[in-house]
């Protein structure tokens, strides 16, 4: 998801366990607009017929952190492979 305007960040919408889980290369920095996004997915949701009122938003660790202020593409894509590969052993990449 493209947050403000310009940050790159990961929201994973996590159907097995009922969560919303967010991989954020920069965490500490305000980001009000993620929970934003997470409600209009819920009300996308319940148009399909899926009550995610209730689900947590959630930011999973390990979440390697960017050190350098334009590497969050990078980092967002990094998520993306590991999570696709369901190897969560590999997310310390940071």
């Amino acid at each position: 998801m493209h947050v403000r305007t310009n940050h790159w960040a990961l929201l994973v919408i996590n159907i097995k366990e009922k969560e919303f889980h967010v991989y954020d290369s920069l965490r500490n920095k305000d980001r009000r607009d993620i929970p934003q996004y997470v409600e209009e997915l819920r009300r996308y949701m319940k148009g399909k017929h899926i009550d995610a009122e209730n689900w947590s938003l959630r930011y999973p660790d390990p979440c390697p952190q960017q050190g350098s202020g334009d590497d969050c593409a990078i980092f967002t894509c990094k998520y993306m492979e590991c999570l696709a590969r369901r190897d969560t052993q590999a997310l310390p990449f940071g």
